[in-house]
């Protein structure tokens, strides 16, 4: 069935991090201060950031992710049967993936990891006091306006050398693993539902990696079946949102990496994975990169289904300087006509399930672009909303 898309001016949701946030994470993991001292410091900045957007008429109202240290963490580590291994040593890390590949290059460590050890249970909510955080922040009437990010059931299988990422004693294979991972992801969406949230987004660079030719052969020369692999993973995100409420819209964000200060690890075309990850894949809206030439031309949106929406991000988060509105426009337009002729439609009625945003977060790993200020970033959000208020003049 189709959704209506939440809005057509959107953001990725990682905001720009005071540094005190930064500072008091440093403390509580050194033990110089209590996760409880921590939480009220992250708990303030979102209260003040949550407000910022509201002035700005920001939406959709996120976090900011202020929530925690990295997009990616939060979840898997509190899951029974993980294990969190920070930082991530290379013999545990899969140097063929595409962002191990990049850090590896540049002389980084992965920053963390969750090893799965044990048998995965879901115990305990570990997103629902963050999801609170957020929520407090406005009154009820407006918790439909608010976004809520999480990590894929992928990340780390992608990113752990093959046979690390699980216990082979209790998983004998990925399809069982996914399986009980999935499981969990369906437990957790259910608990956030039932307390108020009703727009969830999934970030998920991993899927994108597959449009890099120099990481499908690495992962070949690994033994790896990339198609299969692949197919796995897509088939482990839609049992993650199998049977989620009908009232809970749900995106899918990808991009090719925008680590810290927007260091990116992949290139390529949406092109070799557009129609399986499209005709696939049951999310509401797709969150697409397209700031830039790395990221290929419009024509796999031809694959986009009519009941699925768009939300195109044209505007980068990795260069302060602001974009040009008319050239957007016009981008968002010749997408349009891509999608329409694909879809057999006209192009007024495909342009109703597209949006615009950022291509990514502002601080993904909590460090954003150079040169990137909080006062420039809402130029850039502001940029989003006049556009959109253009092009959608009815319901931006």
């Amino acid at each position: 069935m189709a959704t209506t898309l939440p809005f057509h001016a959107d953001h990725i949701g990682s905001l720009i991090r005071p540094e005190y946030i930064g500072e008091a994470q440093e403390k509580a993991d050194a033990g110089k201060i209590s996760q409880d001292e921590l939480r009220d410091t992250q708990k303030n900045a979102i209260s003040d950031i949550v407000k910022k957007q509201q002035d700005h008429g920001v939406r959709a109202l996120c976090s900011g992710e202020f929530d925690r240290k990295y997009y990616f963490s939060g979840f898997f580590e509190k899951l029974e049967g993980f294990k969190e291994v920070s930082p991530v040593p290379w013999d545990l890390a899969r140097l063929s993936a595409a962002p191990i590949a990049a850090l590896k290059k540049a002389g980084k460590q992965y920053p963390m990891a969750a090893i799965c050890e044990g048998k995965i249970q879901y115990k305990e909510s570990p997103y629902l006091d963050n999801w609170k955080m957020l929520r407090e922040c406005v009154p009820k009437k407006q918790w439909k306006e608010c976004k809520f990010t999480m990590p894929p059931p992928c990340y780390f299988h992608l990113r752990l050398a093959k046979g690390k990422c699980y216990n082979t004693e209790i998983y004998k294979n990925d399809e069982e693993f996914f399986d009980d991972l999935s499981a969990a992801y369906r437990q957790e969406i259910k608990t956030l539902h039932g307390e108020g949230l009703r727009n969830l987004q999934i970030d998920d660079p991993t899927l994108a990696y597959f449009c890099s030719d120099d990481m499908l052969s690495g992962l070949r020369d690994d033994g790896e079946d990339t198609d299969k692999m692949f197919d796995a993973y897509l088939k482990a995100h839609n049992d993650c949102i199998a049977d989620r409420p009908a009232d809970m819209h749900v995106g899918l964000h990808i991009c090719r990496g925008n680590f810290s200060k927007s260091m990116h690890f992949s290139e390529g075309s949406y092109e070799q994975i557009a129609e399986r990850f499209f005709k696939t894949l049951n999310y509401d809206t797709f969150y697409l990169e397209y700031d830039n030439l790395r990221s290929g031309g419009f024509e796999p949106l031809r694959f986009l289904p009519k009941h699925k929406n768009v939300v195109l991000g044209v505007v980068t988060t990795k260069d302060p300087q602001l974009e040009d509105k008319e050239l957007i426009k016009s981008r968002v337009l010749q997408a349009a006509e891509i999608i329409a002729k694909g879809q057999g439609r006209s192009v007024k009625e495909a342009m109703e399930t597209i949006g615009i945003s950022p291509q990514c977060g502002f601080a993904s790993v909590a460090i954003g672009a150079d040169g990137m200020t909080e006062e420039k970033m809402f130029a850039k959000l502001q940029l989003v909303k006049d556009v959109a208020n253009e092009l959608w003049p009815d319901r931006p």
